[in-house]
This record gives C-alpha cells, structure tokens and sequence, in this order.
C-alpha cells in the first residue's frame, strides 16, 4: 500500500515534471539562438525585466493559486467546484487588468529605481510585460484546476503546444526577422494567449458569470498568507541579478543568468515534485500511514536529487562547449561563468528538501511557521550578497543561494520535528550522502588534472553507474522499486 502511494506520486511528478520541463525549458532550449544573436548586456537587461516579471507575477495572483488548489478539492460537489474556479477568475481577470493598467501608466517611475543603462529600452520592455503579466496571469488558473483534478496528461499536452508555439515564435522573431530582446516577450504573450484559449475550452464546465463575494473573501484571506513567502521565496532566487547590476554591470547579469539556465534543468525537476507534491500530501492527510508514506518519499527524493546533481555537474560544461558551425549551447563569451553551475545545483536540492519538509505545517495548520523560516532566509540572502558578491562575484552570488537554502532546510526540519514528528530513515539519507561526496571527489580530483574531455565523459559515465551500483548493492535503494516506478510513468 505505502509502495503504491510513493509510486503513484512520483509517477504523478514524472508527468508534471514533462509537462513544466516543456513550459520551462525554453530560456533553456533557446540559449544558443539568445547568446548567439544578444550581446551580454543585452540578455542581462532582459533578465533583469525577467526578474520583475517573476516577482510582479506573485503579486498579480496574491495567493490564489493555493487557495484554488485548496478550496477546489475540499469542495464535495460540482456546483460548489465551479463556483470556486468562476469566483477566482472573474476576481483574478478584474485585478489584473488594473495592475497592468498601472505597470504601464508608471513604467518610466519603475524603470528609474533600478537605474537601467538604458531607460527608455528598459521602459518599453516594461510596457511589453504589463501586456504579458495579464495574460500570464489568467493562463495559469485552467492548469491549476487540471492540477486539482490529477490531469497531469492534459496539463503535459496543453504545455506542449505553448512550448512549440513560443519556439517557432522566438525562432521567427530573432533569426528570421532580426527583432531586438523584445522579441522573446513577444512570443511569451501569443503562446500563454494559446495556452489561455485552450486551457478554458478544456475547463469550461467549471466556468460561469456568477461571482460569490462571500467566496471571493474566503479564497483571498485563506490565499494572503501565501503571498508573502512566496515573495521572500522568489526575492531569494532573483535579488542576486540586482546586486550583480549594483556592485558591477547588467553583462555580468547576462553571463550569470545565462549559466543559471543550465542549472534550470534541476529546478524543473523541483518544480514538478512541488506541483504534484502539495495536493498529494493534502490527499493523504487522513491515511494512517501518512508519515511512513512521507517518509520514504523523503529518502527517494534525496536519491534521486543527489543523482541529478552529479549527473548535471558532470556532464552541463563538455556538452555545452560543443559546437555546430558558429554556434554551440553556451557562446564561447559566456562560458567564464561555468564555475556556478554545481552550487546553483545544490541550492535547487537543498529547496526541494525545504519544499518537501512543508507538508507538517499544513498538517498541524501552523503554515505561519513557514513565511517565519522564508523571511529569515530572505535576510540572511541579503545579507550574504553584500557579503559575498563584491568579493567573489557571480561566486558569490550562488554561493549565498546556497547556504540561504541550506540554513532554510535546517530551520524547517527543526520546526517540522517539533509539530508533526516524522521518523526520516536518516541511516540511509547519510549513506547516499556520503556515497555522493566520494563519487563527485573523485570527479573533482580527475577534473582537476586536464583530463581529455571525451576521457572526462566516459569516466562520468563510469562514476555515475558506480554510483547507482553502490546504493543498490549496499541496500540503500531498492532499484527494482525504481525500475516499476518508469514502467508506470
């Protein structure tokens, strides 16, 4: 039964994490084209309008997102479902619209507090997103009722036509047309616009005019609480492009940003569990053997985590310096950042870890234990950026993401213990951490000698299968658990 639990979950993430690996791979997937035809500075100042857009995003669904999730399948019936999703639509549309509103209208005021090299660039660029940040926002509430519902293979289609919709775009814009960093933008809207269409025809039988105030209020109050970590928890990934652009210049932004993406593989992985994650320990919440389930889920996703990261750290820097003609993954101008690849690495691990430890403050209904543990790491983030950055630079930066999230880990799963006590298999999660801090040793120590990079690849290879080989053979994991696992998905 708890075997069939973890599986169904993790089957569950394998989907999600497909169908967020199509959504979020494109910054990704499009590296070549973005540092082939923009300069640094270019994709820096891009970034850096990226970076309001994720932190704006947050405001313009002020919560709702978890409160839909919430309120949706607490509901018993249908009618009461599509008043939720109604409700929540009708408030989501009519905010959005005034906060797009007032992002245009104040463009020049906000783009003169981050002191852009070029602000009337920067302006437009902003304009564009006030534009974006509408659809953006609605786009995301019909995969949010999918998410509800466990329609992860519906979710994973529409994902798949946005992604090739916003690549052929980007493709057209910048190699065919030849338009400036804007273009990236421009395909953004008319892919969330698909994304938008066809997420409300899939969803319609939960979608009316009428609008419940009463419900409306329950949803913000219930959402509220959640935007304020969310807040702190981007503020924590984004605000080191800005200390970049204050100690130094929006090229090292670009550089930063660009070697970040090839970490984002990892994050997308996070980012699946998460999405599958919160509805699943909610659906479970009532199961006697909830912490059993909790608790193997825990050490398979500490496996599995930690196998990413040697595979990401040994394999991102030989690929990405392969070249095709003029281009390769990263332009040669950008590959003196490779350096910050591994701790950005383990800075998505050590989030993930966080992310999974969240599921005792739901169940004790003390979530305010979290936004408590998410403002201290925003300040220890900030602290450790003035801190590091001027010294160690891009380094630096990712270095800070790290320990913030490492300390954050730490602090929740002190808190966990203390208001729902799980018994982790800590016996087993130390020797798979020991296990890896051998294996990516030996890889340093090799790495480190000049070793021929098709050499490096095979002895990767090697270290990788000696790394499975050791868990399975010391007991640590049970492949053939893992082996029914992918047979699923």
């Amino acid at each position: 039964m708890i075997k069939s639990q973890v599986k169904e979950l993790f089957s569950q993430t394998a989907i999600y994490g497909v169908g967020i690996l199509l959504n979020r791979s494109l910054s990704f997937l499009l590296l070549p084209v973005y540092t082939h035809f923009f300069s640094p500075g270019e994709l820096g100042l891009y970034n850096l309008i990226q970076s309001i857009w994720l932190f704006v995003i947050l405001i313009y669904v002020y919560g709702m997102e978890t409160s839909l999730i919430k309120f949706f399948i607490d509901a018993k019936d249908s009618e009461n479902k599509k008043e939720i999703y109604s409700t929540t639509l009708i408030l989501i549309t009519v905010t959005s619209i005034i906060f797009s509103v007032l992002i245009y209208l104040f463009a020049g005021n906000i783009v003169s507090v981050f002191s852009f090299d070029d602000k009337e660039k920067a302006k437009f660029l902003l304009q564009i997103l006030s534009l974006l940040l509408f659809f953006d926002t609605l786009s995301r509430f019909p995969l949010l009722l999918l998410r509800a519902e466990l329609k992860a293979k519906t979710y994973f289609y529409i994902n798949l036509v946005s992604l090739i919709v916003n690549i052929l775009l980007n493709i057209i814009f910048i190699a065919v047309l030849k338009l400036n960093i804007e273009a990236i933008l421009y395909s953004y809207i008319i892919s969330v616009v698909v994304t938008l269409i066809i997420g409300i025809i899939i969803t319609r039988k939960f979608f009316g005019f009428a609008f419940s105030l009463k419900r409306a209020k329950e949803l913000v109050l219930y959402g509220n609480k959640f935007i304020y970590m969310g807040l702190f928890l981007l503020l924590i990934d984004i605000s080191d492009r800005f200390f970049l652009k204050y100690f130094f210049d929006e090229s090292i932004v670009g550089i930063y940003s660009a070697n970040y993406r090839l970490a984002s593989v990892m994050s997308l992985c996070i980012a699946a569990f998460r999405f599958s994650w919160t509805p699943y320990f909610l659906s479970i919440g009532d199961n006697p053997d909830n912490k059993k389930i909790i608790s193997d889920i825990f050490t398979y996703f500490v496996f599995a985590g930690l196998l990413l990261f040697l595979i990401f750290t040994f394999f991102t820097e030989p690929l990405v310096k392969i070249t095709f003609g003029s281009y390769s993954i990263l332009n040669v101008k950008y590959q003196i950042g490779l350096s910050i690849v591994p701790m950005v690495l383990l800075a998505y691990f050590f989030s993930g870890l966080f992310a999974n430890l969240n599921v005792a403050p739901f169940y004790a209904d003390k979530t305010s234990k979290l936004f408590i543990v998410t403002a201290e790491g925003f300040l220890l983030n900030i602290i450790l950026n003035f801190i590091l950055i001027p010294k160690f630079q891009m380094n630096g930066a990712a270095l800070a993401t790290l320990l913030t999230y490492s300390v954050m880990f730490l602090h929740v799963y002190y808190i966990s213990q203390k208001i729902y006590k799980i018994n982790y298999d800590w016996k087993k999660i130390t020797k798979i951490i020991f296990i890896t801090i051998i294996i990516f040793a030996v890889y340093y120590v090799l790495k480190s000698l000049d070793t021929n990079s098709t050499l490096l690849i095979l002895i990767s290879l090697i270290l990788i299968i000696l790394y499975i080989s050791l868990l399975s053979i010391l007991k640590i994991i049970n492949l053939s658990s893992v082996k029914i696992l992918f047979k699923r998905v």
